[in-house]
């Protein structure tokens, strides 16, 4: 009987989870196969698909757009996951020693660009980034600095990095808020016992706070990582890809490929080409930040 009842329980279980893994695999697992076997065929998305072998490849990396886009893309994705990351840590670590509802107040306010829409971001970047009305050519114009006034999404030397400024502006909120949670599980007996040792604050945010929230910064990279590499909204509202190819990534360069111009089999090898980049990013990122398990 009471096995009866631990097989019951195992098929109730296995109810539940069997809609989200329908979903994962039609939505996950199908499509990636099915971009797999298209990275080898030529198709226009009506025909019959022809087996082509690795042209596909030979035309992606002997064409200059999609490796510029690499190229933007790998900056961006580095750029931005490593500022947002490193400032969400840097505020994090400000805002543990503050407590009670001005510290709630504070974190509300550094999250809220994580809840805003990315076509919002954008839209709101852009206005800030006009180079007769925005708020940035305006500031600078007020304080003096009217020689240092840009087109700035349209200057080929400022154009990749102001729409990197607006990425980690919109993930610090998320960042901060997974190491702070992070730090608060750390027993305060060891900040006494590093003060008696005579550490300083930044001493104990470099020797105990940030070695022992390392995994959750390990994973507070890769899932921005991620995020960042297969960017589309936030680049499409503030430039699409423009001026000529100067932010173009290749999100941008695929759809244009399979939609625009019909060449799926092209564009499904350059989003395996992308997966393998992510995946080595991704390798690079755990040896980096690799570390010890601590138990306290």
């Amino acid at each position: 009987m009471k096995l009866f009842k631990q097989v019951k329980i195992s098929k109730t279980g296995l109810a539940f989870l069997l809609p989200a893994v329908l979903f994962i695999i039609a939505f996950s697992v199908v499509p990636l196969i099915w971009s797999f076997i298209l990275a080898f065929q030529s198709w226009d998305g009506f025909g019959t698909p022809e087996y082509v072998g690795l042209s596909n490849f030979k035309y992606t990396f002997g064409d200059k757009v999609a490796m510029k886009s690499l190229y933007n893309s790998v900056y961006y994705a580095l750029a931005s996951t490593a500022g947002s990351v490193i400032l969400g840590l840097f505020f994090a670590s400000l805002l543990i020693k503050v407590n009670g509802r001005e510290g709630s107040v504070i974190r509300m306010i550094l999250y809220s660009p994580a809840l805003l829409p990315i076509a919002v971001v954008g839209l709101m970047f852009t206005f800030f980034y006009n180079p007769t009305v925005g708020l940035v050519n305006q500031l600078l114009t007020v304080v003096g600095l009217e020689s240092w006034t840009k087109v700035w999404l349209q200057d080929s030397k400022t154009a990749m990095n102001a729409i990197v400024v607006a990425a980690i502006w919109k993930n610090i909120g998320a960042n901060m808020i997974l190491c702070y949670a992070a730090m608060q599980s750390i027993p305060n007996s060891l900040y006494e016992a590093s003060i008696v040792d005579g550490a300083g604050f930044w001493k104990q945010m470099f020797k105990i706070t940030y070695p022992l929230i390392k995994p959750m910064i390990l994973l507070t990279t890769i899932n921005t990582l991620g995020r960042q590499y297969k960017s589309y909204g936030l680049i499409y509202t503030m430039t699409n890809g423009g001026p000529g190819t100067l932010t173009t990534t290749v999100p941008i360069t695929m759809i244009k490929t399979a939609f625009g111009w019909g060449y799926m089999g092209k564009a499904a090898a350059m989003g395996l080409i992308l997966t393998v980049v992510v995946a080595i990013s991704i390798l690079i990122t755990k040896y980096v930040l690799r570390g010890e398990d601590y138990e306290y």
